[in-house]
């Protein structure tokens, strides 16, 4: 059963930054873009072992540091090779200036 978790406070994530975390056990990483926080899986599904936060936030899109994959930030769909799988995306919420994430 998915639960929240609590990962940052709100003023942590700063615009167009990936913000690493990991919570239940999983590699995810919450992004704030245009002021709306996303949160997707943080390992690179091509290369496995790649955190998609030391990459590069391109608008909406982050790339892979390894091979240049591009994921959707907003959705974890892949956007181009040599990754051919999406990342999963996390539901996000705020309470009280603290950033929960649903896994």
């Amino acid at each position: 059963m998915a639960e929240w978790h609590r990962v940052a406070s709100e003023d942590e994530i700063k615009e167009g930054e990936a913000f690493p975390v990991t919570a239940a056990g999983a590699a995810i990483a919450v992004y704030r873009l245009e002021g709306a926080l996303y949160a997707i899986g943080n390992i690179c599904p091509h290369q496995g072992d790649v955190l998609l936060s030391d990459g590069f936030v391109d608008g909406d899109k982050i790339e892979c540091p390894m091979h240049q994959s591009c994921f959707e930030i907003r959705t974890g769909k892949v956007l181009g090779p040599p990754a051919q799988q999406d990342v999963p995306a996390y539901p996000v919420k705020v309470e009280d200036g603290a950033v929960f994430v649903r896994v």
